[in-house]
């Protein structure tokens, strides 16, 4: 009788770490799969990889398309300095000026051969201070909202941003 009850203490014990154990192994999911990356990637028209800043790409992703309005901040319509403002909020918890022209002020120039994931890139277009501003992603390219095709991805080596860039910021 003595061994049935130490066989039951040690039957209870057992199982309750182990069920205890299990719990504890258990991990939510972080990753992305290989067939997320493959997606995030199609949709961007950019190689995506464990590497990058998911949340980044994420953020520009569920943006894309979305239409340009001077001075609108929604998922609606939007325009250039609302949409970086927003992405350095969510991405990085930056709080960042409204304005392009505030946003160049406010950041640390850098040279464009030392540009990072989240650097700013600023345009002077038809004007004679800084009114367009993208976020760099990598390699040359960068997302901003255009006037004509709203949120989107074009590469610093285009001729039409070479001949508008202007300088580049890195957030302070």
């Amino acid at each position: 009788m003595k061994n049935i009850g130490l066989f039951c203490v040690l039957f209870l014990v057992t199982h309750a770490s182990c069920k205890s154990k299990k719990g504890l192994h258990q991990t939510p999911k972080t990753a992305f799969t290989k067939k997320e990356y493959r997606a995030l990637s199609e949709k961007l028209n950019l190689e995506i990889n464990k590497s990058d800043n998911i949340k980044l790409y994420k953020f520009v992703g569920n943006w894309l398309g979305v239409p340009h309005k001077l001075g609108s901040c929604s998922n609606l319509a939007i325009d250039c300095s609302c949409f970086i403002q927003l992405l350095h909020q969510q991405v990085y918890g930056n709080k960042l000026p409204r304005t392009a022209a505030e946003m160049q002020l406010d950041s640390k120039e850098i040279n464009i051969k030392n540009l990072r994931e989240g650097d700013l890139v600023f345009f002077k277009i038809n004007a004679k201070k800084v009114s367009h501003v993208g976020v760099y992603l990598k390699e040359g390219w960068f997302a901003h909202v255009s006037t004509s095709k709203g949120v989107m991805i074009n590469n610093l080596n285009e001729a039409y941003y070479q001949k508008y860039y202007t300088s580049a910021g890195r957030v302070k």
